[in-house]
């Protein structure tokens, strides 16, 4: 696939500097930018079987280069971990029968569990055949090429949601400007994406073994934004309120993003809306035992902690024996030595006392001869 070299960021910045062999970083709004990532007119999928977001990429591409599970597996294995967390957070800012675009939806397992939840929901894929693989495998209604391509009304939908998305989008402001005009007033984006966290160096990334090496893919990701750098994208778009959720993994970033102030639903007032069908009651139940296992996961990352730190404190306080028996060894070599000489000093003062009663001795015999030698005399 032929690449033309990119030298500009999404936010019209020409002034970039090298961070990488494949990316370019721009000071103005803190965006790692690909050289050679794909364009606009490579994202359209036209042949199935050889585009680069084509058949392969969902079956082969991602096993074979990131060890990723292709779309079949990740059709069922995401349901209960990705897809839960999303909906948890779509429900916290917008309540069914709301109506959502799921943009890049992939298996279109999300836009199902919305359903089930009792939103409009629908999904776009790029690729003919993911789109069919997702309508025959939920039910659910998925649009096919680009959003901008799609007869859609202005001002029809209650939130677009898209995850890892954004940092594939050769024009970013283009795709997100088409989308921002299908959205109503009270609108909002719910975006998943790497999180470049500036400062940081390529070289100390890679002493690191930092794990956002892993989203350093020059092909696909095209603008690797900071959090300054999303602030900034939303804001020119018109949407100035923004709030960073929990994300899934360390190196993402997740948030919502609004033209009005953002408001929270309450547990309960989410839970109304579910109970009211079968499928919502479905979905209820399914964030019930999620909310347990994200407890237990928490306790268990708690207990973690507290084995390391006292693993931690127990390495201490070996050291600290270890030291202590060192110091205890050597001071019984000491006691020894002491007692080896104060052996030695008391033999030699038994000597020398025997010396000195036998001196005596003599000097009482020296003493008795002379007094006998003056009375001869």
């Amino acid at each position: 696939m032929t690449q033309t070299f990119r030298d500009i960021c999404w936010c019209g910045n020409t002034e970039l500097t090298e961070f990488s062999p494949d990316y370019l970083a721009c000071s103005k709004c803190g965006t790692l930018v690909s050289k050679t990532g794909l364009r606009s007119e490579q994202l359209r999928v036209q042949d199935d079987n050889h585009d680069f977001y084509g058949k392969e990429y969902w079956l082969s591409y991602q096993t074979e280069h990131y060890r990723f599970p292709d779309i079949r597996q990740r059709a069922r294995q995401d349901l209960p971990e990705r897809c839960l967390h999303w909906l948890r957070t779509l429900m916290a800012y917008k309540l069914p029968p709301a109506k959502v675009l799921e943009l890049g939806c992939a298996h279109g397992g999300f836009v199902a569990m919305m359903g089930w939840a009792g939103f409009d929901a629908m999904g776009l894929e790029l690729s003919p055949w993911v789109v069919e693989f997702a309508q025959h495998t939920f039910k659910m209604p998925i649009l096919s090429g680009p959003i901008e391509d799609q007869q859609l009304e202005p001002e029809c939908f209650d939130a677009i949601v898209l995850y890892d998305v954004l940092e594939h989008l050769p024009d970013p402001v283009a795709t997100m400007s088409h989308g921002a005009s299908l959205l109503k007033e009270d609108g909002i984006f719910i975006v998943q994406m790497p999180n470049y966290e500036e400062g940081k160096t390529y070289s100390e990334m890679v002493a690191q073994k930092d794990h956002f090496l892993h989203q350093m893919k020059s092909i696909e990701h095209i603008h690797l934004l900071s959090r300054r750098g999303v602030s900034q994208f939303f804001k020119n778009l018109g949407f100035e309120f923004l709030q960073f959720e929990q994300q899934l993994f360390d190196y993402d970033m997740f948030f919502v993003a609004s033209r009005q102030p953002l408001v929270r639903y309450t547990d309960e007032q989410i839970s109304y809306y579910l109970l009211k069908s079968p499928s919502g009651r479905m979905v209820q139940a399914l964030l019930d035992k999620s909310s347990e296992f994200n407890k237990f996961q928490v306790q268990y990352k708690n207990t973690q902690i507290d084995y390391q730190t006292s693993e931690t404190r127990r390495g201490e306080l070996l050291k600290i024996i270890e030291q202590q028996d060192q110091e205890i060894a050597s001071l019984r070599s000491q006691v020894s030595a002491t007692v080896t000489d104060l052996q030695q000093t008391k033999s030699q003062l038994t000597q020398a006392h025997s010396d000195l009663q036998h001196t005596q001795s003599q000097l009482t015999q020296a003493h008795s001869d002379l007094q006998h030698t003056q009375s001869q005399l």
